[in-house]
This record gives C-alpha cells, structure tokens and sequence, in this order.
C-alpha cells in the first residue's frame, strides 16, 4: 500500500519532527513516518522472522492510523493469502512496494526456489523495503526494482527468468497496488512484453486506505478491463463504498 500518484522525497518526509533513533541517537531533519517504520522493526522484531517483522509493522500503522482501516487492510491480506496459497507461485511480481509489508506476505508463500519481484517508483520506499525485507530474512526470495513498469519492464522480465536460458514467460502472479490510474496500462504493457498471459492471475487493489489520496476519475476501471477483454476471466471483486473500487482476482485463461 503506497499514497496515490508520485510522491517525492522530501514530500514523504514529516519535517522536523525529533524522533528517537537508539537511546543515543537522536534524528531532527526529514523524519517522515516510513523512517519510524523502519526503526520500529529493526527495534521491535526478531531479525530473520517475517512473522515477527509483520507483527511489529502491523501495530507501527494501527498506531499511526489509530486503527483506522484495519478491517480493509485485513480482507485484502487475507485476499492476497488466498490467491497465493491457491496459485502456488513460483514467479511473482508485486507493483508498487512501498515499504515491504505485502511483498513479505507474499514471499513467505513463495516455494524455496520462488522468487518475487517488486518495483516501486519512489527510491526511498524501494531503500526501506529492501533493509526490511533483509531484516526478515527473505532477501533470496525478493527482488526490488526502482522505477516504473514503462521504464524496468525489460528488467523485469530479466529478473523473473527462468532458470538456463528459456525465455521468461508469463509470471504466476500480478499484484497492482500502485497508482490506480496505471493498472490499466502498466498491465497492458507487461501483457505487450510477455510477462503477463495465459495462466497469470492478476489482484488489483482500488481501494483508498488511510493516507492515501483520493483516486483519480476518468481512468479505465481495471475490472471493466477484465470484463470487457474474454481473455480474463474474474474470479472474484470485493467492493468497498468507494465508487468503483474494490479487490479484484482475474486469471488469464487460455481460449479455445
């Protein structure tokens, strides 16, 4: 989960805000929340336990937020859980990393061999995720990119190839949790270069969390996407009150 759209380094940052770093160090200058996070997890979990490290993100933003939104937060974890466990992906790839939380729940799901690849557009997220994805131990099974699906797609299908030297493929699994307005095309591209096809189940996630902007109108609505192209067929949509927004699981079939 990440705010709407594409958001700069310094506007991610709460400024001038003192927070403790260790009982001897102490930060005054650009300490937004998703450098607290990442404190809160080095100080609070158990290196080398993504469980432990999930937990410690979980009160860290039910804290923040003061529980607002955790009943979203928990039906799309538990979605995403679901598709995994369903799917049982070797090759993945997450759009939209932000911090690490989801790419974690997913990663725990991956077979020894998995591996998954997320991209996040802003490199401080990328920088946060990746030192908490080592603090939990999954750094063989995640690979994080900087940059968007446009400028990193050939790179993507790069990291997600198979072993020797076959083509890639289509990935197992799709998550869009990015800036709404580009699920549309940045899936169209991955379908354009082959990273997304017959037996790639793909999750959108619509729906507006706590922090996030207001999504953009006029767009193309990813499930009027899959509903309008016979290659997918939706598996499931949860919506929410928000005006088409919701979770949505679609899998790419193969057509007679």
């Amino acid at each position: 989960m990440r705010p709407l759209g594409v958001r700069g380094i310094v506007d991610a940052e709460t400024m001038g805000k003192v927070q403790r770093v260790d009982k001897e160090h102490w930060s005054a200058f650009m300490f937004g929340r998703e450098r607290q996070l990442l404190i809160h997890v080095v100080n609070t979990a158990t290196e080398g336990d993504p469980t432990s490290v999930m937990k410690a993100m979980d009160s860290f933003w039910a804290n923040t937020f003061a529980m607002e939104g955790t009943d979203s937060w928990s039906i799309r974890g538990d979605t995403i859980d679901k598709v995994v466990c369903e799917k049982n992906p070797k090759r993945a790839l997450e759009i939209g990393t932000y911090c690490g939380y989801t790419a974690l729940r997913i990663a725990t799901r991956l077979p020894a061999d998995g591996l998954l690849v997320s991209i996040d557009v802003d490199p401080l997220f990328a920088a946060i995720a990746t030192k908490i994805i080592e603090h939990a131990g999954l750094a063989s099974k995640v690979k994080i990119l900087i940059g968007t699906v446009e400028t990193q797609v050939t790179r993507i299908s790069e990291c997600l190839k198979v072993q020797g030297d076959a083509p890639a493929g289509p990935v197992d699994f799709v998550l869009c949790d990015h800036s709404k307005e580009l699920f549309v095309p940045d899936l169209k591209l991955l379908e354009k270069h082959g990273a997304v096809g017959a037996g790639t189940v793909v999750v959108g996630d619509s729906t507006v969390y706590p922090g996030e902007g207001k999504a953009e109108t006029g767009k193309q609505n990813l499930l009027a996407y899959f509903a309008t192209h016979p290659q997918y067929r939706v598996q499931q949509h949860i919506g929410t009150q928000q005006p088409m927004a919701g979770i949505t699981v679609s899998e790419w079939v193969h057509l007679p």
